[in-house]
């Protein structure tokens, strides 16, 4: 049996990595079909703007998720850009991240239909739980620091990056969406908020670092 705290080759974690990057580009490619398939179905003379009307929830839908998508894939990059290798643990939380990932297309699907009840809020689980393996990701650096590139900046990246923000952000948008459940997926916006303010943050904490 293997030993669940063997660490691994670099080249083994070229492999997730790319592996990662694959599953990501076909989810975002899944989530373009349903406007493919809208497309064909028009029967009848119709305008683009009469169209977009028409189905403006599932073209909403389809923008949310690919902006959702690109922030996660980009959070996703910028950790493992840190990592020279990596272990077992680290393994399971891509599965558990990649499980999300796939599932968004169905979770786009789902808030896109009117008709569906607590669409928004599985959403909102959904993503949830990608950024909590994203914090697990980063956690083994910080419990297993050898598998972090010899870098101090690396280092602290893995350090500062908690996703504690985002995750208050779902929380937030979860309560808007169980108390006014008219609001839709207007909710989720908030997730737009965490990543400029970590960036700005990490970027004010580099600089009096340089200072110092």
């Amino acid at each position: 049996m293997a030993n669940p705290d063997k660490r691994h080759t670099a080249e083994g974690l070229k492999r997730l990595i790319a592996f990662a990057d694959a599953v990501v580009a076909i989810a975002l490619t899944l989530l373009v079909l349903p406007l493919v398939d809208l497309a064909s179905e028009v029967e009848t003379r119709r305008t683009l703007p009469e169209i977009m009307s028409d189905h403006g929830d599932v073209l909403i839908g389809f923008l949310i998720s690919f902006i959702v998508t690109w922030v996660l894939w980009r959070n996703h990059h910028a950790i493992m850009e840190n990592y020279c290798e990596y272990n077992s643990p680290m393994m399971n939380m891509h599965f558990v991240w990649l499980l999300t990932i796939v599932l968004l297309p169905l979770a786009t699907a789902l808030i896109s239909n009117e008709h569906v009840h607590w669409a928004d809020c599985f959403y909102i689980l959904l993503l949830a739980v990608s950024i909590l393996a994203l914090i697990g990701i980063t956690r083994e650096g910080v419990r297993c620091p050898e598998l972090v590139v010899d870098d101090a900046r690396a280092r602290r990246s893995v350090a500062d990056w908690t996703g504690v923000g985002s995750i208050i952000a779902l929380l937030i948008a979860l309560v808007m969406t169980l108390v006014w459940p008219g609001l839709g997926s207007a909710p989720l916006a908030l997730l737009l908020i965490p990543g400029p303010l970590q960036a700005l943050n990490q970027r004010i904490r580099g600089q009096k670092s340089a200072v110092e």
